[in-house]
C-alpha cells in the first residue's frame, strides 16, 4: 500500500505536468504578440528564483547551501539552462513533435541512470509503465518520421541527456529532504546561463500586443509553479517516478492546443493519449 506521502507526492509530480503544458500552451499567445523562444527562455527562471526567496526568508530557512552543496547545484542550474537552450535549437531544426519525442526519452534516462549507478531498484511496474507511455506519446504527438535533420536530433538528445541528469543528481540531494535551497541554486544557475547565453547569441524580442504580454507574463507564473512543483516531487518520490509522470505534460499540452487554440487532433492521437493515461495510472500503483 502507499503511503499518503507517496500519494501526495505524485499528485505534486502531475501538478507540475500540468502546469508545465498550460506554460507551454500559454507560450503560443506570447510567440502569436510578437515574442519568441530565446526571450520566454531568457525571462522564465527569474520569477520561480523570486518566489524561492521569498518563501525561504518568510519561513526563515538558511537561502545558503553548503558549499559543497551549493556549488553541485549551481552546476545543476547551468545544466539546466543549457538543456532548455538545446530543445529550443531542436526545436529550431526539426518537427515539434519529434523533437519533443526525442526530450521525452529523458524519464526513461533518469531510469537507466539511477539504476547503472545503484542509486535505487525500480519495480517491473515503473519500467513497464515508462515504455508504454512513450509509445503513447509517438501516438500523441501525431510523429512522421521522414528525412530529419542530424544536428537537431543531436541538440534534442542532449537536452534529454540534460534534463536526466539534473532530475538524478537533484534527486540525490533532496529526497526526503527540503528541496526549497536546491531549486533556488538550480533556478539561479540556470540565470546564470542565460545571462551568458544573451550575450553571445539570444535573440531578444518583447511582445508588441497587450496578448503577448498576457502569455508571455502568465507562462512565465505558471512555469515558476511547474519547476518549484517538479523538484518538490522529486523529493517526495523519487526522480524516477517524477519524471514518469512527467510524461501527462505534453499531453495535456496537446489537450490545451485543440480546447483553446483551435488545432486538431486526429484519431490516431486520441489512442495515444489514452495509452499515455492508461500508463500512468498503472505506473501509480507501484510502491
Amino acid at each position: 500500500m502507499q503511503s499518503t506521502h507517496q500519494k501526495l507526492g505524485i499528485l505534486v509530480a502531475l501538478g507540475a505536468a500540468t502546469f508545465f503544458a498550460i506554460s507551454n500552451s500559454l507560450a503560443r499567445l506570447a510567440y502569436i504578440g510578437g515574442s519568441n523562444p530565446d526571450t520566454l527562455a531568457f525571462s522564465r527562471f527569474y520569477l520561480p528564483a523570486i518566489i524561492l526567496y521569498v518563501i525561504l526568508k518568510f519561513s526563515k530557512k538558511p537561502i545558503l547551501l553548503p558549499k559543497k552543496d551549493g556549488w553541485i547545484s549551481a552546476v545543476l542550474g547551468l545544466l539546466t539552462g543549457a538543456y532548455a537552450l538545446a530543445l529550443l535549437i531542436s526545436i529550431g531544426r526539426l518537427p515539434v513533435a519529434i523533437a519533443i519525442l526525442i526530450f521525452y526519452l529523458f524519464p526513461i534516462l533518469t531510469g537507466l541512470i539511477i539504476v547503472t549507478f545503484g542509486w535505487a531498484r525500480l519495480s517491473a511496474t515503473i519500467i513497464i509503465g515508462a515504455l508504454v507511455a512513450f509509445t503513447g506519446l509517438v501516438l500523441a504527438l501525431g510523429v512522421e518520421f521522414k528525412e530529419l535533420d542530424t544536428l537537431g536530433m543531436i541538440f534534442a538528445s542532449l537536452a534529454a541527456i540534460g534534463m536526466a541528469v539534473v532530475s538524478t543528481i537533484s534527486g540525490r540531494m533532496i529526497h526526503g529532504q527540503d528541496p526549497r535551497q536546491v531549486t533556488f541554486y538550480i533556478v539561479m544557475g540556470a540565470i546564470g546561463a542565460m545571462l551568458i547565453y544573451s550575450q553571445i547569441g539570444a535573440d531578444i524580442v518583447l511582445p508588441n500586443s497587450p496578448k503577448g504580454w498576457s502569455g508571455l507574463l502568465f507562462s512565465n507564473l505558471f512555469f515558476a509553479a511547474a519547476i518549484i512543483f517538479y523538484f518538490t516531487a522529486i523529493s517526495m518520490i523519487g526522480a524516477a517516478r517524477t519524471a514518469l509522470f512527467s510524461n501527462l505534460e505534453p499531453v495535456l499540452t496537446v489537450g490545451t492546443a485543440f480546447l483553446f487554440l483551435g488545432q486538431s487532433i486526429l484519431p490516431l492521437q486520441m489512442v495515444g493519449i489514452a495509452i499515455v493515461v492508461g500508463a500512468l495510472i498503472y505506473a501509480s500503483r507501484a510502491n
